[in-house]
């Protein structure tokens, strides 16, 4: 095995990576490109690297946090996931789910969310919209609750 092979299996079993994360944590290591390049494709070929595992986990997460499919998606992006990927598992998802994750969202950040002055419903539909729950979301939690 490799010194760059053993580094990525190093990162892997610390946690889940996207293959250009990886490839990247490699490169800054100090390995070549094809160096890199070469580690990532065997670890896919063993099955410890997978991006489509990557992206359901981290979806899992980034929900269990707090945030919703806007910046789930944007953080995937920045992670180099593709559109494709993204879509095939935030699709899985029905607007009524992201609809009742925003109001635990709500209720966590505010008790009395059902009874705020419209002041603090701004504050609250600003700290969703920054969460990454649509528009459509957060006027529909508004609309529940009158």
């Amino acid at each position: 095995m490799t010194k760059a092979l053993n580094s990525a299996l190093y990162s892997l079993t610390r946690r889940e990576h996207s293959a250009w994360e990886l490839q990247k944590k490699l490169e800054q290591k100090g390995y070549s490109e094809l160096e890199s390049l070469h580690a990532l494709k065997e670890c896919q070929r063993l099955g410890y690297q997978s991006d489509e595992r990557f992206t359901e986990q981290f979806c899992r997460m980034r929900v269990m946090q707090g945030y919703g499919p806007v910046r789930i998606k944007q953080d995937l992006l920045a992670k180099g996931i593709s559109t494709e990927m993204i879509q095939k598992v935030l699709g899985q998802e029905t607007e009524n789910y992201w609809l009742d994750r925003a109001v635990a969202v709500s209720r966590k950040k505010c008790q009395q969310w059902l009874h705020l002055s419209w002041d603090e419903q701004q504050k609250l539909k600003r700290f969703l919209l920054y969460r990454g729950f649509p528009p459509a979301i957060i006027a529909a939690i508004f609309e529940k609750s009158e």
